[in-house]
């Protein structure tokens, strides 16, 4: 007697196929795809192992917060599997509902590659110190942010491994399907500056708020991650519920209104989140001694346009910065050895600074915008001169847009069960009830500083303001 053996299962047929897991402390079991449907084909395995993925490893997710919070040596690696897998778990909640406004257009599979490959390089043009990099060297020297720089590499040297993928971890692409790459690079595109839909696929729009929205599958994962690493404790966010009552509506993202509290609830949380971490006050010494190093150091690097010079901005982490710094203090030219003592003292967490004045929360209108804040208080101490005691720092963040009526291509719209429309109104009058900034201003001097006398002037800007807001009231 004989038995016969069965075929060997396809992707289709057996979920475990060519799918692997990661073990991780926020969302436990992370699927990423091991394997390709078919030979010369490409995997997220291969995507992930990239040099330009794995790059990521070595960029700290936390600039300067590391610093203050010392659990926090999480990178943008592990962030970024974070956001890979939920961005897979709204795709296969949101395929359904998708493809009734937009029949055929993907199929499930694709559909959930393509939100996965884009949260997975959504921070792939980070330099060392993340957002730090963008505003203090990106952004002035070339007009660059990190998204942008995303888009360049995800349009070059990554563009093949995308195309070349045929499935997801839930399994193969219809036939002759494939990511384009321009999709991905649209996807992850934020900021000023031309970001147009693809004409050939004008539905992403659809999904646009995935990734540049209130809530997204970056901000998702890295409020969960970042509390959790630095050991803050948060309120509840309830992804699963706030997953459960997002959808597809009319070809728009929409949350039925039952989510809405679990929305708000995540909204406040990332506010506290910047309040209790991005913006705690020995985080923002830190982040002021490292502005003071950063263009300077980059300049004695000849840092050159990385979109013109790919291959050394690849080589260019956190990791790779520090190391040449540190051996630069025993350097024989002066300036590089002074250089290196200050990022020493800095890596040694010798605080130059020490905080005198601190105004919380200033979100009212009558102090102005934190640029002319920032610029007003300068003026009153004098810190523009050479040599002064005194820094002014101002952190602020926008905790929602200023017109939540028109907020772009980053609405997102409310379902009404009772008249089974969509409408703008119920999110924009939740979030009317909470502050358009969140804002901190401080005021350092210089330890062992004792005329502290000049701060009199600062707590009379405020005190002189807040009387003239009182008697308009």
């Amino acid at each position: 007697m004989t038995s016969s053996i069965p075929n060997s299962p396809t992707a289709s047929d057996d979920p475990f196929r060519g799918v692997s897991l990661f073990s991780d402390p926020i969302h436990g079991y992370i699927r990423f795809v091991s394997s390709p449907s078919f030979r010369n084909n490409a995997a997220e395995r291969d995507l992930i192992d990239s040099p330009w993925v794995q790059r990521l490893r070595s960029i700290l997710q936390l600039q300067s917060a590391r610093l203050v919070f010392p659990s926090a040596e999480h990178s943008r690696f592990v962030h970024s599997l974070g956001a890979m897998h939920v961005a897979g778990r709204f795709a296969s909640h949101l395929y359904p509902a998708f493809n009734r406004s937009y029949p055929d257009v993907f199929s499930p599979y694709i559909f959930e590659e393509l939100l996965r490959v884009s949260a997975l390089l959504h921070d792939i043009g980070h330099g060392p110190f993340c957002h730090f990099f963008d505003e203090h060297v990106l952004h002035p020297k070339f007009g660059l942010s990190h998204e942008k720089l995303g888009q360049a590499l995800i349009r070059g040297p990554l563009r093949p491994l995308i195309e070349s993928l045929d499935r997801s971890p839930s399994g193969t692409f219809s036939s002759g399907e494939r990511i384009s790459a321009d999709w991905v690079a649209y996807l992850i595109g934020k900021g000023s500056g031309p970001n147009p839909v693809p004409g050939n696929l004008p539905y992403l729009s659809a999904l646009k708020p995935l990734f540049s929205g209130l809530f997204t599958v970056d901000n998702l994962d890295y409020v969960l991650r970042d509390s959790y690493m630095c050991g803050v404790a948060i309120g509840p966010v309830d992804l699963d519920r706030l997953l459960y009552y997002t959808h597809i509506r009319e070809g728009k993202l929409a949350l039925h209104r039952a989510g809405l509290g679990a929305f708000e609830v995540f909204v406040t949380t990332r506010a506290f989140m910047y309040h209790q971490i991005y913006f705690h006050r020995t985080t923002r010494v830190f982040d002021m001694t490292l502005k003071d190093l950063i263009g300077e150091t980059m300049d004695e690097l000849g840092f050159d346009h990385p979109i013109d010079h790919m291959d050394s901005y690849l080589g260019l982490t956190d990791h790779s910065l520090l190391e040449t710094v540190r051996s630069w203090k025993s350097s024989t030219d002066r300036y590089r050895a002074n250089l290196g003592n200050r990022w020493g003292s800095f890596l040694d967490r010798k605080k130059e600074w020490s905080m005198v004045f601190e105004e919380e929360d200033v979100q009212r209108t009558e102090f102005g915008t934190p640029t002319e804040i920032g610029d007003q208080l300068e003026v009153l101490l004098g810190t523009r001169k050479v040599g002064s005691p005194f820094r002014v720092d101002v952190a602020f963040r926008d905790t929602r847009p200023e017109n939540p009526w028109q907020m772009g291509e980053r609405q997102i719209w409310i379902y009404e069960p009772l008249t089974g429309g969509l409408s703008p109104e119920p999110l924009a009058e939740m979030l009317e009830r909470m502050p358009v900034r969140q804002l901190s201003v401080r005021v350092f001097a210089r330890p062992g500083h004792g005329d502290l006398s000049p701060i009199e002037k600062v707590r009379a800007f405020f005190s002189k303001r807040r009387g003239r807001a009182a008697k308009k009231a």
